[in-house]
């Protein structure tokens, strides 16, 4: 293996937790692997119609804000029919190899565009993301998608080497070579096979859709934090921090935290008042890092056996946050939630704090995961007992429980927070530390002008964000980007490429002038 097992199956035990909502988030690809090959023809009369017909669940596999191969597919198609259909028979060709297959498709849509296209076309956009995508759906058990972002932070997970040149056939050889070893762990593990017969049974994949699977682990993966996938073990809906006991003062937190301390000392004065409170802000602030390190040093001791961690997703229920009647061989029986435990956990050690720490607080139907708790994690009513929904037990929260939410702000696909459990936090804004004194000295430390130079482009852009009426505070680019890396050259430019310009066409898919000044800008400081 090129790679290092235990990370991968790491990345594994994390996908198989999720597969719920991760099979409901990735049906689409389904829909489109399925549409494609119910319309492909490639003797069609009408070869223009028969290619909409079979790209036409693609989504955004082939179209995204700035990125349209799938128009300009069409588009050439409707030009010239007969070649854009002898592209695809030569990359099809599973006789010929893949690198020339690549060349000519690449090759003849440059021919194309330079003959058709008119003064809004600047690309033709037949990338290597866009020739996989179409292999893909052409040959599920053998091809994965491929994006260089996607790959790069997949392969930095597991160890797997991805410094080939950005672009090259090269990059997308190594990326297949690394979904065919990823492909040789999935198809021996027997709970990834029962999970892909028993979701791709009325597909006929000859490989029983186990290089779906292989896809759908490898885009899982890259997308997760890598603390979330390495620091976290997850036993059912429950997620319990790693053990240990290190020593753990307010010094250490001011060390490793760019908070000051004088918001320090107001995040635990508020805790110990209010009990409840929620860190919001823009990706990449520090937010869950922060708020490990605020209970350890409330603990004064890194005692990972008084803070419990969960993720809120759509689903997570009450049953999941507190009981519920779960299926067992003899039908139905009552278990317990994570919160419930803990809770039951903390009422023994009444002189011992204990904290809760909830991820993505707002990703949650928050009324129907906390039910009748709503009212019973205000401080005021701590300690009172009221009868629980199942099985009408008495139950309350202990004084000695403190609950730390953590709410991202840019994500707009989120409903803000539930009015009735906002009342009951205070919210602590979580902000970009490009102006702390000990980060930018930490900035010079590392010794790289374009990590400097960078650095300041970046606090113009967040002047620039914080301005935009769409836009705002919430959103800025945060300062995480900056750590965990060897921060060469090479390094800083896949920053500014992979991670901070696919932010921004988020932000301005509507602002073109916007986004080109700011790609410009921010391209011309790490060249």
């Amino acid at each position: 293996m090129k790679f290092d097992i235990d990370k991968l199956e790491k990345v594994i035990s994390y996908y198989k937790k999720d597969i719920k909502n991760i099979s409901l988030d990735e049906i689409y690809k389904l829909k489109a692997i399925k549409c494609f090959q119910d319309n492909w023809d490639i003797n069609a009369e009408n070869f223009y119609d028969m290619l909409s017909k079979s790209l036409s669940k693609s989504k955004r596999l082939l179209a995204s804000r700035n990125f349209f191969p799938k128009n300009m597919i069409l588009y050439f198609a409707s030009k010239e029919p007969e070649t854009v259909r002898e592209m695809f028979v030569n990359l099809f060709n599973e006789t010929i190899s893949l690198s020339r297959r690549i060349d000519s498709f690449r090759d003849s849509s440059d021919i194309l565009l330079k003959q058709y296209a008119d003064e809004k076309m600047n690309a033709h956009y037949q990338n290597l993301n866009a020739i996989s995508t179409y292999l893909f759906f052409r040959f599920p058990e053998k091809y994965c998608v491929y994006k260089e972002g996607k790959f790069k932070s997949f392969a930095d997970k597991i160890g797997y080497d991805s410094s080939q040149k950005r672009g090259s056939f090269e990059i997308l050889q190594a990326y297949y070579d690394m979904c065919e070893e990823i492909f040789t762990v999935v198809k021996d593990d027997h709970e990834l096979v029962k999970i892909a017969m028993d979701r791709f049974r009325n597909m006929n994949f000859n490989d029983n859709g186990l290089h779906l699977l292989t896809e759908e682990i490898v885009y899982i993966g890259s997308r997760a934090s890598y603390d979330s996938i390495f620091e976290i073990v997850a036993e059912n809906n429950e997620v319990y921090i790693q053990q240990n006991t290190d020593k753990y003062t307010k010094e250490d937190f001011l060390k490793e935290v760019y908070v000051d301390e004088k918001d320090y000392d107001f995040l635990v004065r508020i805790l110990n008042r209010k009990k409840n409170i929620i860190l919001q802000g823009a990706p990449g602030v520090g937010k869950t890092f922060l708020s490990r390190r605020l209970a350890y040093s409330i603990l004064g001791a890194k005692k990972d056996d008084k803070v419990k961690f969960v993720q809120f997703h759509q689903n997570y229920s009450y049953e999941d946050f507190v009981m519920g009647y779960k299926p067992c061989e003899n039908g139905f029986e009552l278990k317990y939630g994570v919160f419930y435990n803990f809770c039951k956990e903390a009422e023994k050690n009444p002189k011992e704090k204990y904290f809760f720490i909830i991820d993505e607080i707002n990703r949650g139907n928050i009324s129907k995961i906390f039910g009748e708790l709503m009212m019973l994690i205000e401080n005021s009513y701590r300690g009172m007992e009221i009868e629980l929904a199942y099985g009408g037990e008495m139950f309350s929260v202990p004084q000695n429980i403190y609950i730390i939410g953590i709410m991202n702000t840019a994500d707009r696909s989120i409903a803000m927070i539930d009015y009735a459990l906002r009342r009951r936090f205070s919210f602590f804004d979580v902000k970009p530390a490009f102006e702390n004194d000990r980060f930018l000295n930490y900035i010079e430390s590392l010794g790289n002008k374009k990590i400097s130079n960078l650095v300041e482009q970046i606090k113009l852009l967040n002047k620039d964000i914080k301005d935009d009426f769409s836009l705002g505070e919430g959103f800025c680019i945060g300062h995480s980007y900056f750590f965990n890396g060897d921060f060469t050259d090479r390094y800083v430019y896949e920053i500014v490429e992979f991670d901070i310009i696919p932010l921004l066409k988020e932000y301005w898919f509507d602002d073109y002038d916007k986004l080109e000044k700011w790609e410009k800008s921010l391209i011309a400081v790490v060249e």
